[in-house]
């Protein structure tokens, strides 16, 4: 019986003390992909390749505001669009529409009303948030990331000489 209850008891503590590990590399991605940001801000997806691994790095800033809930998942969304936009491509269509009109005193002024519309297929299912900081004009910048498969490389062909 004491034996059982040791090893229940080691198997929790290992358990526990195991629990809250986190990935180096993608720490140090998170690093990499702030000093990149605050050299010179950018939004949007990119590609990040290293050695033997290819991340689509998705960066969004937003202006924090009462309900962190709100911002968090407003800025995931945005992430997911810029990934699925930057994998699949997107559709952009836009008009203008343009009224002259007149008021009741003779002067007459101009509105113009656009219209954007954007589509894209395809969709990018989760990406793992591994970064969040605040920039210099106080928004929330999030850092997101999806692992991608490593492209193939070419296998080089030696130059046989025929006879």
């Amino acid at each position: 019986m004491k034996k059982l209850l040791l090893f229940i008891i080691a198997m929790a503590v290992s358990g526990i003390a195991f629990a809250q590990s986190y990935n180096t590399e993608l720490n140090t991605l998170g690093q990499y992909v702030q000093r990149m940001y605050l050299n010179e801000p950018f939004q949007g997806a990119r590609v990040i390749s290293d050695v033997d691994k290819c991340y689509l790095i998705s960066v969004v800033a937003e202006r924090p505001s009462d309900n962190e809930y709100a911002t968090q998942r407003k800025a995931e969304v945005k992430g997911l669009r810029y990934a699925n936009e930057f994998l699949n491509g997107s559709q952009i269509s836009s008009n203008s529409i343009s009224y002259t009109k007149e008021t009741s005193d003779g002067y007459s002024y101009e509105e113009i009303e656009d219209f954007i519309e954007a589509r894209s297929m395809g969709y990018v299912q989760t990406m793992q948030i591994i970064s969040t900081f605040t920039d210099e004009q106080g928004k929330k910048v999030f850092v997101f990331c999806k692992q991608l498969p490593m492209p193939e490389q070419p296998k080089n062909k030696k130059n046989k000489r025929r006879r």
